[in-house]
């Protein structure tokens, strides 16, 4: 059996419930979160040893002041994983659709 790789962009309530319905998945592999904020949801996503991905240069330093550890950026999140779910605001998923397809990475946009 195949595992899909999977990444949730956007660790919010939507993102924190798809991440945990992705691992109790046997033909699915959580490669990451990727977010901008590096608020207490994500360290607390930090704290269950899921790979933090950050969506832009703030958003790294943010992390990083936070003492997360960051994998990498939404370009080597979207290279580790063969689906994108991405549970960003409504007004996002429209812009990070358009990422999506350029890496040539399926998705799904929960907004």
């Amino acid at each position: 059996m195949k595992t899909i790789k999977i990444a949730v962009n956007g660790y919010g309530v939507i993102g924190k419930r798809v991440a945990e319905a992705v691992l109790l998945q046997d033909d699915m592999e959580l490669v990451g979160i990727g977010d901008v904020a590096a608020d207490w949801r994500i360290k607390v996503a930090a704290t269950k040893g899921y790979r933090i991905f950050a969506n832009s240069a703030e958003g790294r330093k943010a992390m990083e002041n936070e003492k997360i550890i960051v994998a990498g950026d939404l370009n080597d999140l979207l290279e580790a994983a063969d689906v994108v779910v991405d549970c960003a605001p409504k007004k996002f998923g429209a812009q990070n659709a358009e990422r999506y397809k350029a890496a040539g990475v399926k998705y799904i946009v929960q907004g």
